[in-house]
């Protein structure tokens, strides 16, 4: 059963107010290209074949930041498919407009919580969450994982990446530092099963220490 959106917000006790995104859209694209040593191409790439896009789907971004990601994807699922972008931050949301802009890209972004979606039901055929979900209130990601059911019809795919495993075996830095460190991906396994998937996999992505878990809608 999924919330309502009044639940959202009683049910959680920390509004999407609590949820404030990066405003630091240059510096994010630049720490990244450093993180990844210069291969950001490859780190998307290696993200993207986790999702199994292929042509004709239809795929929601969620925490879609500066877009570079997004306009990797939509090269994967034409012809045909469309890519819709949402995030929380409005500087990030500008960056990604001008990126896809420039690429001459018909890709939309929106300005949304995760938890409250602006999507019809099973408008999507893969939701991801890239380094997402660290950043929300723990309090609210049962939400994201409902909403994210939400907007797949049956069968559709879901794919989760972020920082997981105990903190004295990750080897990089930067899954060892403030909330990266705190979070731990494979907890999500059981809210994953209560809000609606199934066939739940993961293990490591062998960049930066993210880890990832896929699912599919029941």
């Amino acid at each position: 059963m999924h919330h309502t959106r009044s639940e959202a917000h009683a049910g959680a006790a920390i509004g999407p107010e609590a949820n404030r995104g990066i405003g630091f859209p240059r510096l994010y694209d630049l720490l990244v290209l450093i993180l990844t040593r210069g291969r950001d191409k490859a780190y998307r790439e290696a993200m993207l074949d986790l999702a199994g896009l292929a042509p004709g789907f239809h795929l929601l971004d969620v925490g879609c930041g500066t877009g570079t990601q997004a306009i990797s994807a939509w090269r994967r699922v034409q012809p045909g498919g469309s890519v819709v972008g949402v995030d929380v931050s409005e500087k990030m949301l500008a960056a990604a407009r001008r990126k896809a802009s420039r690429a001459g890209l018909d890709i939309a972004f929106h300005h949304a919580d995760a938890a409250e979606l602006p999507f019809e039901e099973g408008r999507f055929d893969v939701v991801t969450f890239t380094t997402v979900l660290h950043m929300v209130p723990e309090a609210r990601r049962g939400f994201c994982l409902r909403e994210a059911a939400r907007v797949l019809p049956p069968g559709g795919r879901l794919l989760l990446i972020d920082y997981a495993g105990p903190l004295g075996e990750r080897r990089h830095l930067s899954a060892k530092h403030g909330p990266h460190g705190q979070f731990d991906l494979h907890r999500l396994r059981e809210p994953l099963a209560a809000a609606g998937f199934e066939r739940i996999e993961g293990g490591p992505l062998n960049w930066l220490g993210l880890h990832y878990l896929r699912g599919i809608k029941s």
